[in-house]
């Protein structure tokens, strides 16, 4: 029975890899998307404890809610990931993150279950990703950014979050409890190899800010 109920609560404890996400784009001063990994991470959680058994009292929204804000801020994850890999200068950037927080919550309003409340926002970001650096290589005649950047951070970064989609969408029937476990942790880690190493937009030099309370409600002013 023990080993049962654990099982079932896999994807509620699974959710919280998104942790380490969070303390990584904290510490390298991307605060904004901290805040919607934050998001994400607390929307999955309360959804599958919800779901499961056992945990009803901690459901203080319904559980379409609670499906929708996941789904929402797992997509919205995606987009802000590949907008701090873009590295647009402001206000381009502002701009199209915040053309990714509309349009992301009318697409999965209208559909959360298909591969578009995903491939939507991916396929848009790396296209805008990938038109502004074949610009910057029109413009420098070299390679843009470093061969480190595709090496270390966009190869693995879309290994990383194939290998979670191919989890979501194909192998859930498998196992649900399992591989959707390791879907987030796929996915979790497909953010962290996605984020530059510092924010050159911070507009900082001090030693990057921990992820506390008013660090929080500081990103949110």
């Amino acid at each position: 029975m023990g080993t049962l109920v654990a099982k079932l609560l896999l994807p509620t404890v699974s959710s919280l890899a998104f942790l380490p996400t969070i303390s990584v784009a904290a510490r390298r001063r991307f605060h904004m998307e901290a805040m919607v990994y934050l998001f994400t991470m607390f929307f999955t959680a309360l959804y599958h404890a919800c779901s499961g058994p056992g945990l009803s009292i901690l459901c203080f929204l319904r559980l379409d809610v609670l499906e929708y804000f996941s789904i929402y801020g797992t997509a919205l994850s995606m987009w802000v990931s590949l907008m701090a890999l873009a590295d647009f200068d402001e206000p381009k950037r502002s701009t199209l993150v915040m053309f990714g927080v509309l349009t992301i919550a009318v697409r999965v309003y209208h559909d959360r279950e298909g591969y578009g409340v995903y491939s939507g926002p991916i396929g848009t970001a790396v296209l805008i990703t990938a038109a502004k650096w074949l610009q910057k290589m029109k413009e420098k005649k070299g390679l843009y950014p470093d061969k480190s950047v595709y090496t270390q951070q966009v190869g693995p970064g879309l290994c990383f979050g194939a290998l979670a989609l191919m989890l979501r969408f194909f192998f859930e029937e498998w196992d649900y409890t399992y591989v959707h476990s390791f879907y987030h942790c796929a996915l979790a880690m497909s953010f962290v190899l996605m984020l530059p190493k510092v924010n050159k937009k911070a507009g900082s030099t001090e030693t990057p800010a921990k992820l506390d309370c008013p660090t929080l409600c500081g990103a949110c002013i």
